[in-house]
Protein backbone atom coordinates (compact mmCIF):
# COMPACT_ATOMS: atom_id res chain seq x y z
CA UNK A 1 0.00 0.00 0.00
CA UNK A 2 1.39 3.38 -0.87
CA UNK A 3 0.43 6.63 0.73
CA UNK A 4 1.64 9.86 2.22
CA UNK A 5 1.60 11.75 5.47
CA UNK A 6 -0.07 15.11 5.03
CA UNK A 7 1.61 16.63 8.10
CA UNK A 8 5.38 16.51 8.44
CA UNK A 9 8.24 18.92 8.96
CA UNK A 10 11.97 18.98 8.41
CA UNK A 11 13.53 21.54 10.75
CA UNK A 12 16.93 22.68 9.56
CA UNK A 13 19.61 23.85 12.01
CA UNK A 14 21.45 25.67 9.20
CA UNK A 15 19.87 28.14 6.83
CA UNK A 16 22.55 28.45 4.16
CA UNK A 17 25.38 26.53 2.57
CA UNK A 18 25.65 23.37 0.51
CA UNK A 19 22.92 20.76 0.81
CA UNK A 20 25.05 18.61 3.13
CA UNK A 21 25.42 21.55 5.53
CA UNK A 22 21.71 22.32 5.40
CA UNK A 23 20.87 18.75 6.35
CA UNK A 24 23.36 18.47 9.23
CA UNK A 25 21.48 17.81 12.49
CA UNK A 26 18.12 18.51 10.82
CA UNK A 27 15.13 17.10 12.69
CA UNK A 28 12.12 15.42 11.14
CA UNK A 29 8.64 15.02 12.60
CA UNK A 30 5.83 13.07 10.94
CA UNK A 31 2.28 13.14 12.29
CA UNK A 32 1.02 9.57 11.79
CA UNK A 33 -2.61 10.67 12.26
CA UNK A 34 -2.19 12.43 8.91
CA UNK A 35 -1.65 9.13 7.05
CA UNK A 36 -3.31 9.37 3.66
CA UNK A 37 -3.47 6.39 1.31
CA UNK A 38 -6.29 7.87 -0.71
CA UNK A 39 -8.69 5.32 0.77
CA UNK A 40 -11.11 6.66 3.39
CA UNK A 41 -11.79 3.15 4.70
CA UNK A 42 -8.12 2.15 5.02
CA UNK A 43 -6.76 5.31 6.64
CA UNK A 44 -8.76 5.10 9.92
CA UNK A 45 -7.75 1.44 10.21
CA UNK A 46 -4.09 2.36 9.84
CA UNK A 47 -4.45 5.04 12.52
CA UNK A 48 -6.34 2.80 14.96
CA UNK A 49 -5.08 -0.71 14.35
CA UNK A 50 -1.48 0.06 13.45
CA UNK A 51 -0.23 3.43 14.73
CA UNK A 52 -2.20 3.40 18.02
CA UNK A 53 -1.09 -0.16 18.78
CA UNK A 54 2.43 0.89 17.71
CA UNK A 55 2.24 3.75 20.27
CA UNK A 56 3.33 6.23 17.62
CA UNK A 57 1.40 9.43 17.05
CA UNK A 58 4.57 11.12 15.84
CA UNK A 59 7.64 9.70 14.16
CA UNK A 60 10.76 11.61 15.16
CA UNK A 61 13.95 11.67 13.15
CA UNK A 62 17.33 13.35 13.25
CA UNK A 63 19.95 13.38 10.54
CA UNK A 64 23.18 12.06 12.01
CA UNK A 65 25.47 12.07 8.97
CA UNK A 66 25.28 13.56 5.49
CA UNK A 67 28.59 12.32 4.09
CA UNK A 68 28.06 10.44 0.84
CA UNK A 69 28.01 6.71 1.46
CA UNK A 70 27.67 7.21 5.22
CA UNK A 71 24.25 8.88 5.40
CA UNK A 72 22.61 8.02 8.72
CA UNK A 73 19.23 8.95 10.14
CA UNK A 74 17.98 8.32 13.67
CA UNK A 75 14.30 7.33 13.81
CA UNK A 76 12.15 7.07 16.93
CA UNK A 77 8.90 5.09 16.81
CA UNK A 78 7.12 2.95 19.41
CA UNK A 79 9.45 4.49 22.06
CA UNK A 80 12.45 2.88 20.34
CA UNK A 81 15.23 4.73 18.56
CA UNK A 82 17.23 3.11 15.75
CA UNK A 83 19.68 4.39 13.19
CA UNK A 84 18.97 3.72 9.52
CA UNK A 85 20.83 4.43 6.33
CA UNK A 86 19.28 6.84 3.85
CA UNK A 87 20.15 8.51 0.59
CA UNK A 88 19.30 11.94 -0.67
CA UNK A 89 19.39 13.89 -3.89
CA UNK A 90 18.28 17.23 -5.24
CA UNK A 91 16.09 17.22 -8.34
CA UNK A 92 14.44 20.35 -9.75
CA UNK A 93 14.45 22.22 -6.41
CA UNK A 94 13.08 19.18 -4.56
CA UNK A 95 15.03 17.40 -1.86
CA UNK A 96 14.36 13.66 -2.10
CA UNK A 97 15.34 11.50 0.87
CA UNK A 98 14.80 7.75 0.76
CA UNK A 99 15.22 4.91 3.22
CA UNK A 100 13.97 1.38 3.72
CA UNK A 101 12.86 0.28 7.18
CA UNK A 102 11.66 -2.87 8.86
CA UNK A 103 9.08 -2.03 11.56
CA UNK A 104 10.19 -5.12 13.45
CA UNK A 105 13.27 -3.12 14.51
CA UNK A 106 10.79 -0.98 16.46
CA UNK A 107 8.85 -3.91 17.98
CA UNK A 108 6.14 -3.75 15.33
CA UNK A 109 4.85 -7.30 15.80
CA UNK A 110 1.71 -6.40 17.78
CA UNK A 111 0.83 -3.51 15.48
CA UNK A 112 1.16 -5.72 12.39
CA UNK A 113 -0.92 -8.46 14.04
CA UNK A 114 -3.58 -5.94 14.99
CA UNK A 115 -3.82 -4.49 11.49
CA UNK A 116 -3.76 -7.91 9.87
CA UNK A 117 -6.59 -9.11 12.13
CA UNK A 118 -8.69 -6.08 11.17
CA UNK A 119 -7.92 -6.44 7.45
CA UNK A 120 -7.63 -10.23 7.35
CA UNK A 121 -9.69 -10.87 4.22
CA UNK A 122 -8.07 -8.10 2.19
CA UNK A 123 -4.59 -9.47 2.95
CA UNK A 124 -5.36 -13.12 2.22
CA UNK A 125 -3.58 -14.52 -0.81
CA UNK A 126 -4.61 -17.32 -3.12
CA UNK A 127 -2.81 -19.69 -0.76
CA UNK A 128 -5.31 -18.79 2.00
CA UNK A 129 -2.66 -17.09 4.12
CA UNK A 130 -3.22 -13.54 5.35
CA UNK A 131 0.03 -11.62 5.71
CA UNK A 132 1.39 -8.12 6.11
CA UNK A 133 5.04 -7.37 5.44
CA UNK A 134 7.08 -5.31 7.89
CA UNK A 135 9.11 -3.62 5.15
CA UNK A 136 8.42 0.02 4.36
CA UNK A 137 10.03 2.18 1.69
CA UNK A 138 10.02 5.79 2.82
CA UNK A 139 10.44 8.70 0.42
CA UNK A 140 10.45 12.25 1.71
CA UNK A 141 10.05 15.01 -0.89
CA UNK A 142 10.54 18.61 0.17
CA UNK A 143 10.65 21.68 -2.02
CA UNK A 144 13.72 23.79 -1.30
CA UNK A 145 15.02 27.07 -2.57
CA UNK A 146 18.57 27.04 -3.91
CA UNK A 147 20.93 29.67 -5.14
CA UNK A 148 22.76 27.31 -7.51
Amino acid sequence: VSGIFDQFALNLKNDHGPLETLLEDAELTINTVSVNTGNEIRDPKLRTFFFQVFHTDTIFGKILDTEEGKEALELKMNNITNDVAYTYSLKNDTLIMTTHIDVMQWNGTEALKSLNKECYEVHTGIDGVSKLWPDVDVVLKLPIKTDL
